[in-house]
């Protein structure tokens, strides 16, 4: 029998965290704290620590403070955003582990804006009552990472993790490639986390380059999903280079200069700072009747923060940036600025436990692979979740309950042998792209599915007809796929991102499919109305035999403090 060696490199670990950004690097310090002598192993796609998106957005962080009032926030939060899909023990204890977060950023040695007798700033939020918020400057993952490799964690870059290796029910490890000299590893571990985001179709730099490599893989292994038609779309108002994010839909007008935030939403209320959907279908509908261009009016000054001093260098140097910009390139005051709202699309669906423990024996899903899947923030697009600033702390805390879980498991599991008959089969699947000499070329394959995934007709104003008109245009993509054709290791990485991505999209538009109603961001024209009666519910998928098995899992509403109004 041939040696598994003679496959690829092979690296063993107690430990393997499949992702280097904000979620990783802290699940590794979590873990190296309660067993410093636990073998820890971070493998990231790119560079660690500085992946993800913590270093592109890093700024807001929202939490709860001393002052606030924990069941006043839940009740708005359950009420007003998850529409009772939340789960409200997990959500109640997210909310109660936010602060110690905080301090806990400022321990590893993350600035954050302080007053000068050196309190944290906190700053009361204009979208939820009793939540608050404060700033971290953007090279915050820098020092976290110094930690985690002075601890003893191992590093490994540019390496694309394709597939989870499983045996009968339990995780042992995973497999993937070098992107850069093409060179294939298999990781053993005892315990394995993904810490790899979410799926954002690529559609927008910023944000959600994610293309859902873990949701795949977990999926593929046979991993439980839920809250997957969430996976949709929320959006900013953005004019020239400038995102103005959060304080953006309540100044939309049309040609005629109608405030359209008033128009759709007359009984809006504390809903949120991003693009409601109703707005969103609203903005369309303009367009389409010759209402159109949507142009950007606020009023002089927008700020929620007003001009506020923090010592926080690398954050002010972006913020004078980006001002500067707006001077530069903005229209003057005084006249509307015409707009484009780009909606953005993050599946997140992994389905955890309260300690992040995935269905699957072994394996472990935190951040942004799992926010919706947690049901934290119940009927909305996970991220943003439960407030703006709550990706980052998201990851931080999921992070700090998946750590120590993880190591606890490790140090009491034994290691498992792999078959090299197994690797050489996988690893051969893996590379048929390169062998091609001709095929269908992974970037046309990513544009093909935007087309699918971005409209509003597929994504926010849901129908059966256009959902099944997704989904078959969703299979005519992956037919073609077959033909994915690789001129070097980097195009080799974008044919396994476009197949984790077109998997993401057939568990959102599938799910979707299935909820015959409308709560929160899933929005149904043929179901228009919430219905709690049928409906309060999660969908759970799972790969079944190589099929979608989607079934119901009632809410334990009767548990739960917070239940519908009749």
């Amino acid at each position: 029998m041939a040696n598994i060696k003679e496959s690829g490199e092979v690296i063993s670990t107690d430990v393997l965290i499949i992702g280097g950004g904000i979620g990783g690097l802290v699940t590794a310090i979590k873990v190296k704290e309660e067993d410093p002598d636990l073998d820890v192993t971070i493998v990231e796609k790119q560079t660690a620590g500085w992946a993800g998106k913590a270093t592109k957005i890093g700024g807001i962080l929202a939490f709860l403070s001393p002052n606030n009032d924990a069941d006043k926030f839940m009740e708005f939060q359950v009420r007003n955003s998850g529409f009772y899909l939340n789960d409200q023990e997990l959500l109640l204890k997210y909310i109660q582990s936010s602060y110690k977060a905080i301090e806990e950023f400022g321990e590893l040695g993350a600035k954050l804006a302080r007053t000068p007798d050196g309190k944290f700033v906190t700053i009361p939020t204009f979208w939820a009552p009793e939540w608050s918020m404060t700033f971290i400057d953007i090279d915050l993952m820098l020092p976290i990472m110094a930690k985690a490799r002075k601890m003893g964690t191992k590093f490994f870059n540019k390496i694309h993790i394709v597939d989870l290796l499983k045996k009968s029910n339990r995780i042992i490890g995973a497999i993937g490639f070098d992107i850069i000299t093409g060179q294939f590893y298999i990781f053993k571990s005892k315990a394995t986390v993904l810490a790899n985001g979410s799926c954002g179709y690529k559609i927008r730099r910023f944000w959600i380059a994610g293309t859902g490599d873990g949701i795949a893989a977990a999926y593929r292994a046979g991993a439980e999903m839920r809250n997957a038609e969430y996976g949709n779309l929320y959006g900013h108002t953005v004019w020239q280079d400038t995102d103005s994010g959060m304080v953006g839909h309540q100044f939309l007008v049309n040609a005629q200069g109608e405030n359209l935030s008033k128009k759709y939403l007359p009984n809006e209320g504390p809903t949120g700072v991003f693009l409601p959907v109703q707005l969103a279908v609203g903005l369309e509908k303009e367009v389409a009747e010759g209402r159109g261009p949507i142009y950007f009016a606020p009023p002089p000054s927008t700020s929620p923060f007003g001009e506020m001093r923090v010592d926080l260098p690398k954050l002010s140097e972006w913020s004078r940036r980006m001002a500067e910009k707006e001077k530069k390139y903005g229209l003057p005051p005084d006249v509307k600025r015409a707009i484009a709202v780009p909606l953005h699309g993050e599946t997140s669906c992994i389905k955890v436990d309260h300690e992040m423990k995935t269905s699957l024996e072994g394996l472990w899903a935190i951040g942004d692979t799992s926010y919706a899947g947690s049901a934290v923030a119940g009927a909305v697009a996970s991220p943003p979740g439960v407030t703006p600033g709550s990706g980052i702390m998201y990851a931080a805390i999921s992070a700090a309950w998946a750590g120590p879980s993880a190591a606890r498991y490790a140090k009491v599991t034994p290691s498992n042998a792999i078959k090299d008959v197994e690797i050489k089969a996988v690893k051969d699947e893996i590379f048929t792209p390169l062998r091609r000499s001709k095929g269908f070329p992974p970037l046309d394959a990513i544009a093909t599915l935007q087309e699918i995934t971005a409209p509003i007709k597929y994504s926010l104003r849901r129908s059966k007809k256009r959902l099944d008109e997704a989904i078959t245009r969703l299979e005519e993509l992956k037919e073609k796929m077959l033909t994915l054709r690789a001129k070097d290791f980097h195009y080799l990485s974008k044919c396994h991102e476009i197949k984790s991505m077109a998997l993401c999209a057939e568990l959102t538009f599938r799910a979707a499919l299935m909820r015959e109603e409308s709560r929160g961001f899933h929005f149904r024209e043929d179901y228009p109305k919430r219905d709690d009666k049928n409906w309060l519910k999660w969908i759970i998928l799972k790969q079944d035999e190589g099929k979608m098995k989607l079934v119901t899992l009632p809410i334990p509403i009767n548990k739960y403090k917070i239940k519908p109004i009749n």
